[in-house]
């Protein structure tokens, strides 16, 4: 078996120039486009990164290292949810060609898309970001954005990994966010949706969307398996008996998954849970990562962020299980 180390260093290394060759060979209009939140920056960014006006929440350092050069954007705030609030009228001064939304479409959101409209006097499109709407939506942004060839190379991305998820056999599982790992997501928030899509059933019920729960009912649900993409939370977790063991005295594993320079299931719920789809349908979620993970993880991350990550870089990327 090949170390950690070795195996993502073979994964980094071939070529993978898919990329680079799409964005060359593809013809973009002139027009800067406005996200109105994270999630649709991200969409922008994976898809025509030149033409994102900025970014609702800038990246940190750290993340902006993992990505290409073309990420270093002004924070200009967010319409929607998801970064510092702009206004309408802040917004129409950045002269948009475009808008763009994605995430949920439901009536508030609509309501903004039709506010926005009037105000910033450009087109403003909400597409809807259900993951397994993810290959319409990458078509849908990448024809407004003048971009097919490369919207439809990352739908059929998205088609193989979203067909490649087993249904069902998941571990049972709590998606532990916040320093103190008791906000969670319950079953059906986005947060959550790649996990659920994969067969993994979620504890955490009795709430909807993203809510704070107690250490008394974590320990009732008793989870398999404890998710995370804190990995400060896993640190201080990793000696305490309420996350580490479970009822029957078995010992509870917690998985720790990348949160940069985006999250791999969430933070923001957008086109970078493909790479958490890779990892779920991946042999084992919960065994050691595999070079063919690794170099599934290396190519998605060069495909989605133009840039392909060092061999040192991915050491930081790959999943770690706390067994």
């Amino acid at each position: 078996m090949l170390s950690r180390r070795a195996l993502i260093a073979s994964a980094v290394a071939a070529p993978a120039a898919l990329a680079a060759c799409e964005r060359r060979a593809t013809p973009v209009p002139a027009g800067g486009v406005l996200a109105a939140g994270q999630p649709a920056a991200l969409l922008i960014f994976a898809l025509a990164p030149e033409r994102l006006i900025g970014w609702p929440r800038r990246p940190g350092p750290g993340a902006l290292a993992l990505l290409s050069p073309l990420a270093d954007r002004p924070e200009v705030g967010a319409l929607a949810s998801g970064g510092r609030p702009i206004d309408l009228e802040a917004a129409a001064a950045l002269a948009p060609a475009l808008a763009l939304d994605y995430g949920d479409v439901d009536t508030d959101s609509q309501a903004l898309a039709g506010r926005a409209r009037a105000a910033l006097g450009a087109p403003y499109q909400l597409i809807d970001g259900r993951l397994t709407m993810m290959p319409e939506a990458l078509r849908e942004a990448s024809r407004l954005l003048g971009v097919e060839a490369v919207g439809e190379a990352r739908a059929g991305d998205a088609e193989r990994l979203l067909g490649a998820l087993p249904r069902d056999g998941g571990p049972s599982f709590y998606l532990a966010r916040s320093g103190d790992g008791l906000e969670t997501a319950f079953p059906g928030a986005l947060a959550v949706e790649a996990l659920e899509t994969a067969g993994w059933t979620n504890v955490a019920v009795g709430g909807t969307g993203l809510g704070r729960v107690t250490a008394e009912q974590l320990a009732a649900w008793d989870p398999e398996v404890i998710v995370t993409q804190d990995a400060g939370f896993a640190a201080a977790a990793a000696g305490q008996p309420l996350w580490r063991q479970r009822r029957s005295g078995a010992p509870r594993r917690i998985v720790v998954l990348a949160s940069r320079p985006f999250g791999w299931i969430d933070r923001p719920p957008s086109v970078n849970r493909l790479i958490g789809l890779a990892w779920l349908a991946s042999r084992d979620p919960l065994g050691p990562p595999d070079p063919a993970l690794a170099a599934t993880v290396a190519g998605l991350h060069e495909r989605l962020y133009h840039r392909r990550p060092t061999p040192q870089e991915m050491l930081g990327l790959l999943p770690r299980v706390l067994a």
